[in-house]
């Protein structure tokens, strides 16, 4: 492990190498997390998006098309709590990003649509945040990245099986 990281470690309260990995795991994990939501937050700034704003946005788009995703379904898929999901909508919302109705089959579902506007926005930041996010992995080999990315979906498979 490099220097720097075991410093960053060290201030987050966790000692390397005292057989606590599971420490080290979901640590390292958090900070990583931080780092990178941190980053592409930066990048998103000029657009006036969050990581968050732009992750909605993407799965209207891409996940629900023409139909939209209800919001509960958006907070599942996104992992978010029902009063936050709310408020990321409603400030997609104030900027005419998205747009919400009743679902004619049932009038207790609100659905989230993209706008015209919001899918612009989203063919126009793709191109830098697609490469950001490959800046950001290329700081490890393809090897490594194909592995971590194993580890974290084996990880997120077995944790969510439990929940069941």
């Amino acid at each position: 492990m490099r220097r720097g990281s075991i410093e960053q470690f060290k201030q987050a309260g966790v000692d390397i190498g005292l057989g606590r990995c599971h420490e080290e795991m979901v640590y390292g994990l958090a900070l990583m997390y931080t780092a990178i939501y941190d980053e592409i937050g930066a990048a998103l700034k000029k657009y006036n998006l969050t990581p968050g704003e732009l992750n909605v946005l993407m799965l209207i788009k891409h996940q629900g098309g023409s139909q939209g995703l209800s919001q509960v379904d958006l907070g599942q898929r996104l992992m978010v709590t029902a009063h936050n999901m709310t408020r990321l909508i409603q400030r997609l919302e104030k900027g005419s990003l998205v747009g919400r109705s009743i679902d004619k089959k049932d009038g207790r579902v609100n659905l989230v649509k993209i706008t015209l506007k919001g899918s612009r926005l989203l063919d126009q930041i793709w191109p830098g945040y697609n490469q950001k996010l490959q800046s950001l992995a290329g700081r490890l080999s393809k090897e490594d990245q194909l592995s971590l990315a194993g580890l974290i979906q084996k990880w997120l498979g077995v944790w969510r099986s439990l929940k069941v």
